[in-house]
């Protein structure tokens, strides 16, 4: 009788440590989803313009109060432009520089939230030169200029 008690106390020990809740997420091994988005700038016929007609490795996003260079991922796609949420205001408009004589108009409205682990962010709406842009994919924006 001694030796089936301190089985069931040693099965009820083994049974006890390993229950956990698997729902819970292990922040520590978690990685976080992306924090930004990235910007495409297509001609009618869909061919993308960075890379083609404009050329330079960073372009300037900007307005009244707040100033960034943005530019492709590093080893990505090389015709569209990575924008981080942190660099940037919902609501707000900003001015990219294709060249030194064109500007366009943007305007991002996202939200984000606190996560379980981590910060989220939700792309709403993109206003691309007083247009509003029906979004297929809100990590990819295709504009067609």
């Amino acid at each position: 009788m001694m030796k089936l008690s301190k089985f069931l106390f040693c099965l009820l020990v083994l049974l006890l440590s390993c229950n956990n809740n698997d729902n819970e997420v292990d922040c520590a091994s978690a990685l976080p989803e992306p924090n930004w988005f990235e910007i495409g700038f297509f001609n009618t016929q869909g061919e993308p313009l960075i890379g083609s007609v404009y050329q330079q490795e960073t372009f300037r996003l900007f307005n009244a109060e707040s100033e960034l260079s943005i530019s492709s991922i590093p080893f990505g796609d090389p015709t569209r432009l990575l924008v981080r949420f942190d660099d940037i205001e919902s609501d707000k408009d900003y001015y990219i520089e294709l060249t030194a004589t064109d500007n366009d108009t943007l305007n991002f409205s996202f939200e984000s939230f606190q996560g379980e682990c981590f910060l989220h962010f939700n792309m709403q709406q993109v206003i691309y030169n007083g247009d509003n842009i029906q979004l297929q994919n809100s990590s990819q924006i295709d504009l067609i200029k």
